[in-house]
Formats: C-alpha cells, structure tokens, sequence
C-alpha cells in the first residue's frame, strides 16, 4: 500500500515538476518578447509622433509658400499670418517670412520678420546679420532653401533668437511679372531642438535609457548631453565607441537602417538594447536605448520560479529514494538514510533561498532614480526635471557639478554613521554673486557631538572655448549621519548608506549634479569617490554611485510658495554593503547548532530508566546557553522589528520543549510511536524537521 502512495506521489509530483519547467521557459520567453515588443512599440511610436509634427510642419509650409507666391501682404498682414500659424501648431517655435533683397518693396533692402511664440514677440532677422549673403554660415537656413528647394535644414545656431533650430525651409516665387518663376523669398517654419528632446522623454524608455535624433548628414538633433546637439555628428561618436555591438548599430543607423542590437554593458552589469529606424517626411534617423533590467519589474518573479522548481525536484527525489528501498516498511539503517538525504535536501533549498536574497539587488522606490553613472543617465534626470519646469511655467534648475570623497566611515551604532572625507563644488561664475555658496548635509544626526565642515579650498577657473568659467569650492567634512536602516532581514539584509546633499537656499534654483568629470570610473563596482582603504567591519563594500530622489515636502517653510517645494530632487551619494555572513555565522548560528547536536547526542543516548530530573536539567542548561546569545544579538541590533535571525533561535526553543517532552514520555511510559526501533521516529526527524521549520520561515520571508 504504501509502495502505491509513493508511486502515485511521484507521478503526481513528476507531473507538477514537468509543468513548472514548461512555465519556467515560457516565461522567461516571454519575458524577453515583452522587452523586445515595448522596446520596438516605443521606437516607432516616437517615429510617428515626430513625423506626425513634421508632416503638419511641412504641409503648413507649403499652403505659406503658396500664398506668399500668390500675393502682396504688407507688413501688418505678413506678421499676423506668421503668428496665426504659430500658434496653431503647438510644436512650432516660430515661423519667419524672408524675402530677397528689395523684392518686398523698392526702398527696404531686407526684410525678414520672425515671431517667435516663446517671448510673442516679433525679431527682424535682416537688422541682425545679412541672411542673404552665401558666404555667411549664419544664414545657411535661408540660402540653402533658396538655392536647392524646399528641404530641412541641418540644426543651426540661430544669432536672433541665441538658440539652436531646425527649420523646414519652403522658397516662393513671384506670380506675375518679369521675374515670374523666380525666388522671392523663403517661408521657414522653425522648431527647437528641445522639442525632440521632449518628445522623446514624454516616452517610458526607463529611467536612464535615452534617445537621439539625427539629421541626414549624422547631426545630433536630439541628445541626452546638450553640447551634442548641432556641434557633434554620429560618425564622430561611432569612432570613439569601443564597444563593437554599439558601432554596428549606430553605423547602421546613419545608413538609415532599421532594426535592432542587443549587447552587454559591463560596467553597468546590464544586458543593452538599441533600437534604429528612420523618420519617412524627413529621411531623419531616431535611436532609442534601453536597458533591460530598467523595462522589468525586478527579478522575483524569476526567482520564485527558481525556488519553485527547486522545492519541486527535491520532493520528487525524495520519494524516488524511497521507492528505491522497494518496502512498505522500512528497516532502521533505511530510516536513517532518508533522513539524511532529507535533511541535505532541506539545507540545499535553505541556502538556495538564502543566497538568492544575498546576491540580489537592492529595491529602489519609485522616487529613486537608477545609479548616475554617466552623462546620459545625467542628462536624461535633469532633462526630465526641466520638462517639468516648463510644463508649470517656472524657471529651470541651476546645474552646480558636486562631488564627494570619502575617507573614513564608520558605524557608531546600529543607526547613526561616523563619515569623513571632502566635499568639492563647481559653480557657475555668472552666479556666484547671487546665491548662497556651501551645502546641507540634512540627514546630520541631532545628537552627533561635532559636526564639523570647512572650506578648505577655492580656485577661479576662467572660461574657455570648450567650458564655461567656475568656480571650485572645497570642504572638509566629519559628521555623524542618521541612516534610516532596516535590520528586519537580518543577517541577508542590505545596508544601503546614503549621503544627502542639498542647497543652502532652495529659492536659489540649483540643482546639485554628479561632477562626473572628476572621477577616473563612475561605474558603481568600481566604488568611485571611496578610499580605497575604507572598511567597515563585518560588511563587504560593493559599490558606490550618485542618484537622485524626489521629494515633496507638505510645507512651504514660510516662503508662501509649495510649488517651490513640490518634486525637488535631491542628490544622494549612495554605498551599499553586504554583510560578510561568516562572522554573522560564528557568532549567533555556532551557538545554536551546537546546542542542537548536543541535544541530539542526549537523545540519542537516553535509555528508558533516565531520570526526569537529568533531562530537564540538561535542557535548561541548553536554554540558558541560547537565551544569553539571543540578548547579546539583540544588543547589538537595537530595532523594534522582529530579526529574521531571532526565529533560529525560537525554532530552536519549541526543539528543547519537544526534545524535553519526548524524552520524559519515552523514558517513563509507553508510547508506540516512540517505542518503535528505541525512539528512532523522533531521532530521525529531529533535524528534518528542524530544518524544515526553518524553510518554512525562509520562504516566508524571502519568496
């Protein structure tokens, strides 16, 4: 009968293995489809809102130039025709009316008005430089058109309006007349090259992807770093790359391909994906990065599985171990071989749980920014923060490049940190007269005893062609932190150290920025703006980087404005620790293992006549042993949660009361169960069921 049971178990259980395996690889297939799918959703929906804008652009560019060939306007109908179709497309920044030298009227020689819908003004580009003049690289957007036709012009820097543009320029020609046939003028319909920077972050590409968009000869129209956009090309950058996945791609990209690369990025540990494709009304190339782990929830959901199938394959070789002996009943020896290979079975399931958890990333929240380990990355938080900026009307965020070295760090207790290094800032020289210079550290505890910061340095570094003027400001800093750290998971929880830096004065308008620049390795792994001597005992450091969260204060601190206190983000520098686990081992696991196995050897050797008395002597003495370590744990971590390490110690607990109420029942009165083979039934579940109180526990916790 039992032989069935065991039969029928394994079938089943065989079956229910075979399932999760099938599951496991859909999932993970279609895990990689979603990312492909969205990845590829999110190029061309970005491609079709640009050429949707484009289209619009280029067909109210045509319907101008049409009119403007067609009839004579004066001034006062030409800058209302100008401004009415600004402003009834939300895309454009403008729209300018040129017309060849005195080929508007006889007495003015150029004539070229412009409005510009951001200021609603009006701008005379021919009081500014002569746009007609070939030779003059300032008025490319209109000699170009002039000579070869309607087409879009490459992004230029435009000398009115001191931004860069990218026009659709159209020419008309005169209706009647001599010079019927002939340019008159040109009709140029002009967009910022902010506006694709917009489209392309009103986009979820996560939190650091990014995009780009290029003109037909390779120009940045759109990038993530600012200084890219109409002074950099692709093929420039394609040669400096040295990751070959990602010069294929973009290789491809200015041919005007379409498709799709996947790669490794081994600095940030993540798998890569770059989508190309191309814009039809403008020949133009867009590409989008993603990063994978950015587009996925997190990796639960595959470990789950992992430890489903695991639990699974342990259940079913269980059983076939069983089956194996081919008995309905079991003799001693057979006994104590499946538990053994139970509680081997056990242990692998625990510690593959375990290390999981170990290994796993951090959660962030959902005001936290991925590591700022680039100037994409960067480019992209603050290019986010200024849409955001414009879209309420208020003026955008000072960029002041901060960085940090730490040279000596150290847990004063459970909560408070002891840290010590430098703190250098770059700011602008246009407005060091007009803002308060220096820094908060608003995390300093209140009862640190010093805190001490001190500027020790200051240097003036004049502009240049390739860089603005700065001004570098350093201090010296040892303070004492409060860090907000869960223990709840302890010894597998991951201490997360964060350093926040924030203005003296947030009417000021800056924002404190990564001073990339000045670190040789920005990748988190290489643990940039740390000594490389800091240590901190027990814990293993395992990286370091910048990042931004957004915080929303229910205040205004008396300024009478909450606005200015909504979404203000705030840059963290962040080390993250992992416990070294041996020490964790020796000094809270030992004790309680140790008084296992020796609770076990008691049982083991307790014969029938033992005396009462012995045995619950014995097991207070065990008790006593575990509770002074369990006080000395609790010593050491002073939280209000229960620790994930305190349930070792009650398992261990219920252990001694059911090892203390076994032996008293088998050594004084009759019991079957007990009787059976010297108490054997008990012996050799001990640990089983130990070990499985305990995965019990773990999958509580960690699944």
């Amino acid at each position: 009968m039992v032989k069935k049971i065991l039969y029928g178990g394994s079938l089943i259980i065989f079956t229910i293995l075979l399932y999760h395996v099938y599951e496991y690889y859909s999932f993970t297939k279609e895990r990689n489809a979603f990312i492909q799918e969205k990845g590829k959703a999110t190029t061309i929906l970005l491609k079709n809102q640009i050429d949707s804008v484009l289209s619009v652009i280029v067909t109210e560019g045509e319907r101008l130039a049409k009119d403007f060939g067609a009839n004579d306007y004066t001034t006062q109908e030409i800058e209302h025709i100008i401004k009415e179709s600004s402003l009834k497309i939300p895309a454009l920044q403008g729209i300018t009316a040129c017309y060849e030298k005195y080929a508007f009227s006889g007495d003015r020689e150029l004539y070229c008005p412009y409005y510009d819908k951001g200021t609603g003004s009006y701008i005379n580009v021919g009081e500014s430089y002569d746009y007609t003049d070939e030779s003059n690289d300032s008025g490319l957007w209109y000699t170009s058109v002039r000579n070869h036709g309607a087409k879009w012009v490459e992004p230029y820097f435009a000398e009115a309006a001191k931004d860069w543009y990218v026009d659709f320029g159209i020419p008309f020609t005169y209706a009647s007349g001599p010079k019927k046939g002939q340019v008159r003028g040109t009709i140029t319909m002009s967009f910022l090259t902010s506006g694709f920077k917009n489209l392309v972050h009103s986009l979820s590409i996560g939190k650091t992807g990014y995009g780009m968009v290029i003109s037909n000869e390779g120009n940045f129209l759109s990038h993530p770093i600012n200084d890219y956009i109409g002074t950099k090309n692709l093929s420039e950058v394609t040669k400096t790359l040295e990751n070959d996945s990602l010069k294929q791609s973009y290789e491809a990209l200015l041919r005007g391909d379409t498709g799709n690369i996947e790669f490794e990025d081994k600095e940030r540990e993540d798998q890569v994906l770059f989508y190309y494709d191309h814009i039809p009304s403008s020949d133009w190339g867009i590409g989008l990065m993603f990063y994978k782990n950015e587009l996925l929830d997190s990796t639960s959901a595959l470990n789950h599985r992992f430890i489903k199938l695991a639990l699974l394959l342990s259940a079913f070789l269980l059983i076939i171990i069983a089956i194996y002996f081919n008995k309905d009943y079991l003799d001693r020896q057979e006994i104590w071989q499946l538990s053994i290979l139970a509680t081997i079975l056990l242990i692998s399931n625990i510690f593959l749980i375990g290390y999981l958890e170990h290994t796993g990333s951090r959660k962030t929240t959902l005001e936290e920014s991925p590591p700022i380990a680039d100037i994409n990355s960067l480019g992209s938080f603050i290019n986010q923060q200024n849409i955001r900026l414009e879209t309420l009307k208020l003026s955008k965020y000072v960029p002041v490049p901060t960085g940090i070295f730490i040279q000596r760090m150290a847990f004063e207790n459970s909560y408070n940190l002891n840290v010590g290094g430098t703190i250098w800032q770059k700011y602008p020289l246009d407005i060091i007269d007009s803002v308060q210079i220096g820094f908060r550290l608003p995390q300093t505890s209140p009862f640190a005893e010093a805190s001490f910061i001190e500027e020790v340095y200051r240097k003036k570094f004049e502009a240049t062609q390739a860089s603005l003027g700065y001004m570098l400001i350093g201090w010296d800093f040892r303070v004492t932190l409060q860090q907000y750290l869960n223990y709840e998971n302890f010894p597998l929880d991951k201490r997360h150290i964060n350093i926040e830096i924030v203005p003296v004065n947030q009417e000021d308008k800056l924002i404190f920025t990564p001073d990339l620049a000045s670190y040789e390795f920005t990748n988190p792994s290489q643990k940039a703006g740390l000594n490389p001597n800091v240590k901190i005992s027990g814990n293993k450091i395992m990286g370091s980087y910048f990042n931004y969260s957004v915080e929303s204060y229910d205040t205004d601190f008396g300024y009478g404005s909450k606005t200015m206190f909504e979404e203000v983000p705030i840059l963290h520098f962040n080390i993250d620790l992992r416990r070294i686990l041996l020490n964790t081992f020796v000094t809270y696991l030992i004790p309680i293992f140790v008084t296992l196995i020796m609770m076990f050897i008691l049982i083991v050797a307790c014969s029938k006549t033992e005396e009462r008395q012995g045995i619950i002597e014995g097991m207070a003495a065990f008790f006593f042993v575990l509770i002074f370590s369990h006080i000395d744990m609790r010593k050491e971590i002073i939280t209000a949660d229960l620790i994930f390490m305190e349930y070792f110690y009650f398992i261990t607990y219920g252990m001694i009361i059911l090892s203390t109420w076994n032996l008293i029942t088998y050594a004084k009165n009759k019991a079957a169960i007990f009787d059976y083979n010297e108490n054997q039934i008990f012996k050799a579940s001990y640990f089983p069921f130990f070990f499985l109180c305990v995965l019990i526990v773990v999958l509580s916790k960690f699944y």
